[in-house]
């Protein structure tokens, strides 16, 4: 059995500057997905949905309904961290997809406003 260790390749500093900084602004230019960043795995520096034969058939299905949820989400709700009493451990432990140390809660409360959609 053959592991890919994606762990590592997220955190080489040969693909990504800075890579233990939390920047979800480097897959960006200007408002839009890098053109050249590719998500299907054929260079290897990213893997969201594995590559080859054994990738994820619904990518596309995935990279086309993903705005909309996350738009919903955001809009619905008010996201409430930690109950606010402390800083964002992004700590990791021991194990095969990275954990955290410690876990992390959000919890979602309906805002007042929301469309009737939920």
């Amino acid at each position: 059995m053959l592991f890919v260790n994606i762990w590592s390749i997220g955190r080489n500093s040969k693909y990504w500057e800075n890579p233990l900084d939390f920047n979800p602004h480097r897959f960006l230019e200007g408002e839009t997905l890098k053109s050249s960043l590719d998500i299907k795995g054929q260079s290897f520096q990213l893997l969201p949905f594995g590559t080859g034969r054994r990738g994820c058939p619904g990518i596309n299905l995935a990279m086309r309904e993903l705005p909309v949820v996350v738009a919903a989400l955001i809009q619905c709700f008010e996201w409430n961290v930690n109950n606010g009493k402390e800083a964002l451990n992004t700590n990791e432990r021991a194990g095969l997809t990275a954990p955290r140390a410690v876990d992390f809660i959000c919890v979602p409360s309906l805002r007042e406003d929301s469309p009737q959609i939920i």
